[in-house]
């Protein structure tokens, strides 16, 4: 009996599992009810998309130098309007404006030297002038005749000059060999006399300001140092008269005598061989010039000559190019409005030094004004577009709207506070009449519907 109570409970065990294995792995499966959506639940996105941002002029610029240097003028101030290409501040340029002066002088030179070498092509491809051929056919009368004259020997005429040069020579040392005449002492004394008035006179003027100190240059001490020079010069003159010529005056007297005869008697002598020789060859090389000039410029010549000119074109643009680059330099010394707009800030002053690449001028064209918004997210910027409506309030002006368009959006998002946000700008229609100011804070509604 017991043995039947255990094959009955092992079966009813074994059917238990049997089901649950049935129902697990065997027993189809119902299909699920899909659930109906409900339209009326879908997010409805809005019309208007609002944003802070600030007003921005059209256009603005940080204004830089290119060189360092110290500030000499600013002809402008903050608050002032500005023309394209006015100039707003000034750096001392008066080593650049030197180095631009002796450009010029070298483009002058320059161009003097083309000038020049042009000329002288011209004239050797146009052959000899009038002029030139006049001047070698003198030259050749000239030599010529000096030749007649030399084989002719002396005249009577160049005998006497010569026999008075020869008593002009010895006169002179008589009178250096007797020494001064007493009236010239006397003159000379009186001039000296006069002269050490003089400097008394500047002295005393001089003294009546020298307690001032640093007087080197006044016209008293100016007026001194000349009265103190005139009587050293004077009293020169003097002691000269005074002691007689010296040896070497002397000598030097002696030698012209001696000079003067030996001409005299080479004028005596007449022609030598080697005279007429010196004289015959004159001719002849008279005479071989004036051939040249006749023959005109050989292929040679020309070729030279042109070269001349194209050497003398290349200096000079080289040296028009070194001016540009000069010129160039100096303009680097005035910072100059790169389009017409307000001076919004002036970061420096007269007699300040400034670095290339710091700003020191901030420029501003604000007609019209614009809307820049950086507060505009990932979820936002999708219903955004150019052209796009926007109204635009300020909490500086309470009681006015402003209209605006769309001009421009981002195409690259940038992090804020965690968040990603894109950058949009907003032109606004109206506003020309308002006192604005760059960096107001506004606040954006967008139109997006």
């Amino acid at each position: 009996m017991k043995r039947i109570i255990i094959i009955v409970v092992v079966l009813a065990i074994l059917a238990v599992v049997g089901y649950f294995g049935y129902q697990q792995f065997l027993a189809p499966v119902e299909a699920t009810p899909t659930p109906e959506l409900d339209l009326s639940a879908q997010t409805i996105l809005p019309d208007v998309v609002s944003a802070e941002g600030f007003v921005i002029p059209a256009q603005k610029a940080e204004l830089s130098f290119q060189v360092d240097g110290q500030v000499v003028e600013i002809p402008v101030a903050e608050g002032d309007s500005v023309e394209a290409e006015q100039a707003l501040i000034r750096l001392d340029s008066a080593d650049q404006q030197k180095a631009v002066e002796q450009a010029e002088a070298g483009v002058v030179q320059a161009q003097a030297a083309v000038t020049s070498a042009q000329a002288a092509l011209d004239q050797a491809m146009a052959g000899p002038t009038d002029e030139a051929i006049a001047q070698a056919e003198a030259a050749v009368q000239s030599a010529k005749a000096q030749l007649e004259q030399t084989k002719a020997g002396a005249t009577d005429a160049a005998i006497a000059q010569a026999e008075a040069a020869v008593r002009t020579a010895e006169a002179q040392l008589e009178q250096v060999r007797a020494g001064a005449r007493p009236e010239d002492i006397e003159a000379a004394a009186a001039d000296m006399l006069t002269a050490q008035a003089s400097v008394r006179q500047a002295q005393t003027a001089y003294d009546e300001i020298a307690w001032a100190g640093d007087v080197g240059d006044t016209p008293q001490a100016v007026a001194l140092e000349q009265a103190t020079l005139a009587f050293q010069a004077v009293k020169a003159r003097y002691d000269a008269l005074l002691n007689g010529a010296t040896p070497e005056e002397i000598a030097v007297t002696q030698a012209g005598v001696d000079e003067a005869k030996a001409a005299l008697e080479a004028v005596k002598a007449g022609s030598t061989d080697e005279a007429i020789a010196v004289a015959e060859a004159g001719v002849a090389e008279a005479e071989a010039a004036l051939a040249t000039v006749l023959a005109g410029a050989t292929d040679e010549e020309v070729a030279i000559a042109e070269a001349g000119v194209s050497e003398a074109e290349a200096g000079l643009t080289s040296a028009q190019a070194g001016l540009a680059i000069a010129q160039a330099a100096l303009a680097d010394y005035e910072l100059r409005a790169p389009f017409a707009g307000d001076v919004a800030r002036v970061s420096v002053e007269e007699g300040e030094s400034v670095s290339p690449g710091i700003s020191v001028v901030s420029l501003s064209d604000s007609s019209p004004w614009y809307v820049e918004t950086d507060d505009l997210t990932e979820i936002d910027i999708v219903q955004v577009a150019v052209g796009q409506p926007a109204i635009v309030t300020i909490d500086a002006i309470p009681d006015r709207e402003f209209n605006g368009v769309v001009t421009n959006i981002a195409p690259r998002s940038e992090i804020k506070r965690g968040d990603v946000t894109y950058t949009v700008t907003i032109k606004l229609t109206d506003a020309d009449d308002a006192a604005l100011l760059w960096g107001l804070t506004v606040f954006v509604d967008i139109n997006v519907g």
